[in-house]
């Protein structure tokens, strides 16, 4: 961060690794979130802005945690969303449950990438929250393809259908297909069978 070389870097956090329980995961992440938003507000980044991506960002934003006897609201990214901008210091938030992003934080974004949606409360969440739409882009979210994505921005007038190049290094992200299993497995299934007959 205090690099003056201007080159690109990235700077990638995986918190795989921290258990779900206690909250700590929210609590790590909400703690990069405060850390990153006081380096913003010293001036750290108005040479050299800075992009944080929170990916699966439900996991992170809009969460509570307590102890015996109090609550704590986890809102730092809330607070980069709605002033990090004029410090130098940009939101990009990915998620597949736009429902559990908080209003305030969803207001503030300028650009939505959408895929494919089929939960309807995702949906009417998303239709208010874009800067330009209407309802038949926001019905037409459930038939969307493979790739396929619609761009809202406050830069562009209609939002844009677009077609994702396929990237150079494949995710391995492809779902099982139970079939092939089945048919590797159909003996192990007749065999039981059998048994289960002669008991």
């Amino acid at each position: 961060l205090s690099s003056t070389t201007g080159n690109k870097k990235l700077f990638y956090i995986n918190l795989s690794n921290l258990p779900f329980s206690f909250d700590i995961r929210e609590v790590v992440a909400n703690s990069i979130g405060k850390k990153m938003l006081h380096f913003a507000r010293q001036g750290e980044f108005k040479k050299h802005p800075v992009v944080m991506v929170i990916d699966e960002a439900h996991q992170f934003l809009n969460k509570t945690v307590s102890n015996d006897f109090e609550s704590f609201k986890l809102e730092a990214f809330d607070y980069i969303a709605k002033e990090g901008r004029k410090y130098g210091l940009f939101l990009c938030i990915t998620t597949q449950r736009p429902r559990d992003i908080p209003s305030g934080t969803l207001s503030q974004v300028g650009t939505f990438i959408v895929h494919r949606l089929i939960n309807q409360k995702d949906k009417e969440i998303i239709l208010n929250a874009l800067p330009t739409s209407n309802k038949d882009i926001i019905n037409y979210l459930s038939e969307l393809g493979q790739g396929e994505v619609i761009i809202s921005s406050t830069d562009i007038k209609i939002p844009l259908l677009l077609k994702v190049n396929e990237p150079i290094i494949s995710p391995d992200s492809v779902t099982p297909v139970f079939t092939e299993y089945v048919k590797e497995n159909q003996h192990i299934e007749l065999e039981n069978d059998e048994r289960l007959l002669k008991i």
